[in-house]
């Protein structure tokens, strides 16, 4: 990370963010047929690690727009907002944890139909949040993040991943 920008570490995760939908649409397509079992593992390991990755590099952008702007209302309830839809997310990828699980294991699902409601919900739902953000905080003219202190932001990106990396170690 030390030579990238920071904004393109998150755009570089956001446009995962965007492949893991992809991934879960191909996989919802494939229910009730022959299921790729690497591309389940793959989805479900990103959504562990990739999702909460973004979701908290988020985070310390938003702190560091509300600290930009304090007075800003609507900034804040956009803010308000996101952070709600990220708690969402992470419920749905909890949710999708068990089903893909089985899949990875080879098992066939008996509820194909259900299955295939929640990878779609999740990964429109997601998509959706994505477009949203990028609306309003990363291509909106009032709200660009340009002008946020770039180096508390990598400094906030660098712990982030010092954080995962020791709690990484820990759980092996």
């Amino acid at each position: 990370m030390e030579d990238q920008y920071p904004l393109s570490v998150i755009a570089r995760d956001r446009t995962c963010l965007y492949e893991i939908c992809d991934d879960m649409e191909r996989m919802a397509d494939q229910l009730g047929g022959s299921i790729d079992i690497q591309l389940c593992a793959s989805v479900l390991s990103r959504l562990r690690l990739d999702l909460l990755q973004n979701q908290q590099d988020e985070e310390v952008l938003f702190a560091l727009l509300r600290d930009r702007e304090p007075d800003d209302a609507l900034l804040a309830r956009c803010v308000s907002l996101a952070q709600s839809e990220h708690v969402t997310i992470a419920s749905y990828a909890l949710e999708l944890a068990e089903p893909i699980g089985e899949l990875c294991a080879g098992s066939k699902t008996n509820n194909a139909d259900a299955n295939g409601y929640l990878l779609r919900s999740s990964f429109e739902y997601i998509r959706q949040h994505l477009r949203w953000e990028d609306a309003i905080f990363f291509h909106g003219a009032e709200y660009a993040v340009e002008n946020v202190d770039r180096d508390a932001l990598k400094a906030g990106l660098i712990r982030n991943r010092s954080l995962r990396a020791s709690h990484l170690r820990v759980a092996d």
